[in-house]
């Protein structure tokens, strides 16, 4: 082992920053958990099947532009090794620009898309007209949802993660106080979901500024808050493949979720079921993903090669030992979380089914989400594209050419020869990055 290698210091930095982005990304899928138990416990699978559809719909409808979370963090993380702190607010005030108008434009546009849409899709008759008033009302959340993923960003990359586990509970406790009481006891069902989300999504926005006024200096974020092209085109130059990366990802689990929904409503709601297990895991393995960010993004802006090797090989031991963790609690708690979410026998029994996919998934997964850490906080954001586009069209796409997609299984076997394939494509570039890395006054380490 290298005599410059300190992985007990850096497995213990790393820990300190990633638990409250633990707890703070495991609010996210917690809140797809009660807005499943809450729909589940409904008089009808209809309204359970169009949450859980319709909220994983806009997950990855959303997620597709959560570049501008990686985006910001990578730089700012990176202006921040640099000690630069009025370059790091001029970041965020022009990705909160930027995230602004996507979100206007995407409610203008996206409104009229949502029939055709489900039509494309061709769910099941009784699951046409709660996913239509669900995605509708959900839409005009998009300016809040991206404006709180470039503030999230920012607060990554200063490392300031307390304030983003703040940030993400403040959030979502209110959303499912809200969806309780809107869909229970203003019996609005799935609407009332939709609505409660909204309003929390809105005011999460006013919660998070109140924290970015808190924290920064004064006059400073006046000072910053200046339109710069320089800074757009940075923005821009590294999200655009991060957009196409997310894009791609994106469609993976756009697909499952259409070809469950084609299959029947129990088939939907088993895969809806199966999607928020997996993002509660993910979400878990992203909090160490972002320390990750944070360390990668801050040692390339202090040129420092040590730190980085150690933040590496701290990542990878926790992320393996974490998915490891995640696994044995399903083993032993999945069957009776099912039956916390749902009344209706036939979808606890077909997503059970499915729980050995979710651990040979995970397991493998677990070090693509690492690696993309790695590759956002130094800003390689091409060759997370590439690789993604390699492994979408090969492993994904090119398995279900073969395989099929009439049966659950079927879905899953292409799943997880997409799942091997990201996690090698990405693992490749790694001796690139590191030889970049270690040339001192290697261009790339210049943005």
């Amino acid at each position: 082992m290298r005599s410059d290698l300190k992985l007990i210091p850096a497995i213990r930095s790393l820990w300190t920053l990633a638990w409250p982005l633990i707890i703070a990304n495991s609010a996210v899928p917690l809140l797809g958990l009660a807005d499943a138990a809450i729909a589940g416990h409904l008089d009808n699978v209809s309204y359970l099947a169009s949450v859980t559809v319709g909220a994983g719909l806009f997950s990855i409808f959303f997620g597709s532009f959560s570049f501008l979370r990686m985006g910001t963090t990578g730089l700012v993380a990176q202006a921040e090794g640099r000690a630069d702190n009025h370059e790091s607010l001029r970041i965020l005030f022009n990705a909160m620009l930027l995230g602004l108008f996507l979100g206007i434009g995407l409610t203008g546009c996206s409104w009229y898309l949502i029939e055709p849409a489900i039509n494309l899709a061709d769910p099941a008759d009784s699951l046409i007209e709660p996913l239509n008033q669900y995605l509708k009302i959900r839409l005009f959340s998009a300016p809040a949802t991206l404006v709180t993923y470039a503030l999230t960003g920012w607060f990554i990359g200063r490392g300031e993660t307390k304030v983003a586990l703040y940030l993400a509970l403040g959030i979502n406790t209110l959303n499912i106080a809200l969806n309780y009481i809107l869909a229970i006891r203003f019996e609005l069902n799935s609407n009332g979901i939709a609505l409660g989300t909204l309003i929390a999504e809105y005011i999460g926005v006013i919660y998070g500024f109140m924290w970015l006024l808190r924290i920064t200096e004064n006059g400073a974020l006046l000072q910053t808050a200046v339109m710069k092209w320089k800074t757009l085109r940075t923005l821009m130059r590294v999200n655009a493949p991060l957009w196409m990366r997310t894009i791609a990802l994106q469609s993976v689990f756009v697909s499952l979720s259409i070809f469950a929904a084609r299959i029947g409503p129990n088939e939907a709601a088993s895969i809806g079921l199966f999607l928020i297990l997996l993002s509660a895991a993910s979400y878990a393995l992203d909090g160490l993903a972002y320390a990750s960010e944070i360390e990668a993004g801050q040692s390339k802006g202090q040129k420092n090669f040590s730190r980085f090797i150690n933040s590496l090989w701290a990542g990878a031991l926790l992320t393996f030992g974490t998915a490891l963790s995640i696994i044995a609690l399903v083993e032993f708690f999945g069957p009776d979380l099912l039956g916390l979410l749902t009344d209706h026998e036939t979808v606890i029994a077909s997503t059970s089914s499915l729980l050995t996919w979710f651990r040979w998934v995970l397991l493998i997964l677990c070090f693509s989400y690492w690696l993309d850490g790695v590759f956002i906080g130094l800003t390689r954001s091409w060759d997370m594209c590439s690789t993604m586009f390699l492994s979408v069209g090969f492993g994904w796409v090119g398995a279900l050419w073969i395989i099929g997609s009439q049966h659950i299984d079927d879905l899953f076997k292409a799943l997880l020869i997409f799942a091997v394939l990201r996690s090698i494509s990405l693992g490749l570039r790694l001796p690139s990055v590191i030889r970049d890395l270690k040339t001192p006054n290697h261009p790339k380490l210049v943005e």
